[in-house]
């Protein structure tokens, strides 16, 4: 473990390194938040929170705080320099959402920044702007632009109204913004849900019941997996309650043959190899070596000895895999737009373009996966999205082309205290 250095770390400029290297683009936020929190482990719960919610915030909210900093400032946000951009942003994050800190510490420390990054010459800018922003607060909620107010980009909002209506489409922006609870799935094999619930209750976690299955729980109140036993020790998984409605699709029988034909980093193909409670077999697969070491990691964690996984690219055909599967699960390739409350920078990357696209990749895989299928056996399908090309155009072709019979269907919109956007549906091939 790293030593606490003898001087203090400015939490501050943690972040503002964080937003600067999420601006190019290179990684997905997610996995560069987690990254920085990994090295920083030797700080407090409450200063790793503060990164983690002042990073997360500033990139979520951005439409919203370019908003407010454009209408004080006579430089626009695109034409500032990325340091002078991004310490304004987190800056009116801080005086808008994390009413705790102090305005006057905002500026100062925006100061420093600055300062430290040696723009001398744009202090007096910096905390002009600031200093008006936090003497004339805009109310973000009576905007009228809901691409404004949601911070979300106009086209998504558009989709999403064209298809669920300008009613649903507005609850559905207020549950993809803000903190998403954190569900975790019981390893049925390891332990019971009631002896989980008080060993973690022991550990120190809040722990509540769902509306869920009944070895599904909402945790809170830890500050990382990582320092938890029972999590180390392969006892709880954490998945949305939405994912887990695709290893309750499959409800598998003890003995069967199982193939995921996309399954980094694992979830689903964990949980169908725990509800198979150590017989048959589950083949997990993907296309690199990368995302079968996320799979080989989680299999190796919850301690499941009948799952395998293969490094396979799920468009080319696998001859030898033909008709051997009686449960095929398809959690394909998709645009995400279900889980944008959990990937903060996932609305400014996916572009309209991007759906017709994957929604035809999608039709290349299905056609092999179904090939897989015993007669007889069972298809799963499900997106982590809510897109229309996505989700029931694809249950039409699986049904009217590829010849498999619906089973059921689960849909979930995003709640702002439930469940993620997902779609899975379930199949029999004749």
């Amino acid at each position: 473990m790293t030593d606490r250095p003898a001087q203090k770390i400015n939490l501050r400029a943690i972040v503002l390194e964080i937003l600067l290297e999420s601006s190019k683009g290179n990684m997905l936020t997610g996995v560069l938040i987690h990254d920085v929190l990994a090295q920083y482990a030797y700080l407090d719960a409450r200063d790793r929170a503060f990164i983690k919610s002042l990073a997360e915030g500033t990139i979520e909210r951005r439409i919203t705080l370019d908003y407010v900093i454009n209408s004080f400032s006579k430089v626009k946000t695109e034409k500032m320099k990325g340091v002078v951009r991004e310490v304004l942003r987190m800056s009116t994050y801080q005086l808008y959402y994390m009413s705790r800190v102090p305005a006057s510490a905002v500026c100062n420390e925006a100061v420093k920044l600055i300062k430290k990054k040696h723009m001398n010459g744009l202090v007096g800018f910096v905390n002009g702007v600031l200093r008006s922003i936090s003497a004339n607060p805009i109310d973000i909620n009576s905007i009228e632009d809901l691409s404004v107010r949601y911070s979300m980009p106009e086209w998504i909002i558009d989709r999403f109204a064209d298809e669920y209506g300008k009613e649903e489409a507005e609850k559905i922006l207020e549950a993809s913004i803000g903190t998403r609870p954190v569900y975790i799935r019981t390893n049925l094999t390891r332990i019971s849900p009631s002896e989980l619930k008080a060993m973690l209750e022991d550990e120190g976690v809040s722990v509540k019941s769902t509306n869920g299955p009944e070895y599904s729980f909402e945790i809170s109140g830890f500050d990382r997996l990582g320092s938890l036993p029972s999590f180390n020790d392969g006892l709880f998984s954490v998945q949305d309650l939405s994912s887990m409605s695709v290893g309750e699709l499959a409800s598998p029988e003890k003995g069967m043959n199982v193939i995921d034909v996309c399954a980094a980093p694992g979830g689903k193909s964990c949980h169908v190899a725990e509800l198979l409670d150590g017989t048959g077999h589950v083949e997990a697969r993907d296309v690199s070596d990368k995302k079968a070491a996320l799979i080989i990691e989680n299999k190796d964690r919850l301690v499941l000895t009948n799952l395998d996984v293969k490094v396979h690219d799920a468009t080319v055909f696998d001859e030898q895999a033909e008709e051997t599967a009686d449960i095929v699960i398809a959690d394909l390739p998709c645009s995400g737009l279900g889980v944008i409350g959990r990937k903060n920078d996932l609305k400014y990357r996916v572009k309209p373009e991007d759906i017709g696209e994957l929604a035809s990749l999608q039709r290349d895989i299905l056609r092999n996966a179904v090939r897989y299928v015993k007669h007889g056996g069972k298809l799963v399908f499900s997106t982590c999205t809510i897109t229309r090309e996505e989700t029931t155009e694809q249950r039409d072709f699986i049904k009217d082309e590829l010849g498999l019979e619906i089973i059921e269907e689960r849909r979930f919109l995003p709640e702002s205290t439930g469940s993620d956007g997902f779609y899975a549906v379930s199949y029999r091939k004749p």
